[in-house]
């Protein structure tokens, strides 16, 4: 069962990378020949900004009705996956051939758009007080101005970033398909160091390819890699505190939950597991049916339980305890609506189950999931219950 699941993940992978449609012709309107992923999106205050297919939409949570799409008309090719980096006054947001666009948050307009090479963007970006820093599928990473979207500095690293950096101070950090976690200083683009070192990259458990967002808390890096191991890294020496071995590839980097000081995560296998932050040591694990490539998202119920949200590719939104990994209610099946279409006339409507990849965020007292497949983008399921909220569906005109 398990070598099934990641057969059908690495066929997935490989189409996402190639650029084949991983949704059917029979989803939308909103299917391009372009590749295709999961949607990416970010909550900020009560707005939800959503990129997914060939526009970026930007939705009021209140009312669920959108506010602003960009581009106000799709371009044929374009299509946008990257989940939006939000400030103040900027979105800014990578697409699937090589550009970055940086937009008013208010109306959606571009401000600046800034081409890569030709390589296109995956991961997220991060915008900070002076630049705005992205990774390119060429192991290109920039730093550009805030202003302007001009290019300041960048750093090559020797295969893909797939990542969204994380900024901390003076020090963001990028991981690649190089198997390299790299420190690099904010404002001059000078390596301060890289993890493994150099000469050490046959160090024993050797490292794998690195896709997600490092996680720094107290200062220690958490980070998962596709060698089946998640790692707690001390940022300030480079020091291994301790590894712990999965059943498979770890594509993002757990959660923590300071109030049980606990690491939630997942793998490929579709295992959830939460480890002590200290020692490394499983606490508790639990079995899904699909991969897990989204971080869980932590929350508290209204009787005090601590919660971890999980989405897998199984097709299933998980709601688990995080004191002992069982679940606080049944497991709730994300079901998409698919119109078929003879040409372009409907000719029906079928519902059924659709894999969950991108990560489960909360808002208020929903927990937000997005899906890659039917009519719509987003669903919200009550964070007590799971049952569902409301949906939201991209207008077609």
């Amino acid at each position: 069962m398990r070598t099934s699941k990641l057969r059908i993940w690495l066929l997935g992978a490989v189409l996402l990378v190639l650029g084949t449609l991983l949704a059917g012709c029979g989803s939308s309107s909103r299917a391009v020949l372009t590749g295709s992923s999961w949607p990416g999106f970010t909550v900020a205050d009560d707005v939800v900004y959503i990129a997914f297919g060939p526009q970026v939409y930007a939705v009021d949570l209140a009312t669920t009705n959108p506010i602003w799409s960009f581009p106000e008309e799709p371009q044929r090719g374009q299509a946008f996956y990257a989940p939006p980096a939000v400030d103040d006054d900027l979105v800014v947001v990578g697409d699937y051939t090589n550009m970055l666009f940086a937009l008013d948050r208010e109306t959606g307009r571009e401000v600046w758009s800034f081409q890569s090479g030709r390589a296109r963007f995956i991961g997220g970006a991060v915008i900070g007080e002076e630049y705005v820093y992205a990774g390119a599928v060429d192991g290109t990473f920039y730093a550009l101005d805030r202003e302007t979207g001009e290019e300041v500095w960048s750093f090559a690293a020797r295969r893909d970033i797939w990542s969204t950096p994380l900024l901390i101070g003076d020090t963001v950090y990028v991981t690649s398909l190089d198997r390299h976690l790299y420190a690099l200083d904010a404002r001059t683009g000078d390596l301060r160091w890289q993890f493994p070192a150099p000469g050490e990259e046959d160090r024993e458990p050797i490292m794998g390819a690195l896709v997600g967002t490092p996680t720094l808390y107290e200062g220690v890096l958490y980070f998962g890699s596709f060698n089946n191991h998640v790692y707690a890294l001390d940022a300030g020496t480079q020091e291994v505190l301790w590894t712990f071995q999965t059943t498979n590839w770890v594509w993002s980097s757990p959660a923590i939950d300071e109030e049980n000081n606990l690491l939630v995560g997942g793998d490929l296998d579709g295992l959830v597991f939460a480890l002590d932050r200290e020692t490394g040591e499983s606490v508790w694990t639990f079995d899904t049916d699909g991969p897990i490539v989204g971080t869980p998202a932590l929350g508290t119920l209204s009787d005090g339980t601590r919660v971890a949200y999980v989405t897998s590719g199984d097709s299933n939104l998980y709601m688990l305890s995080i004191e002992d990994g069982t679940p606080v209610a049944p497991p709730v099946s994300v079901k998409a609506e698919f119109t078929t279409r003879f040409l372009v006339i409907p000719t029906g409507v079928s519902i059924r189950p659709v894999p969950v990849y991108a990560p489960p965020v909360l808002y208020d007292d929903v927990v937000l999931v997005g899906v890659h497949q039917g009519e719509s983008l987003l669903y919200a399921f009550d964070r007590e219950t799971l049952l569902e909220r409301w949906t939201f569906e991209p207008p077609t005109d």
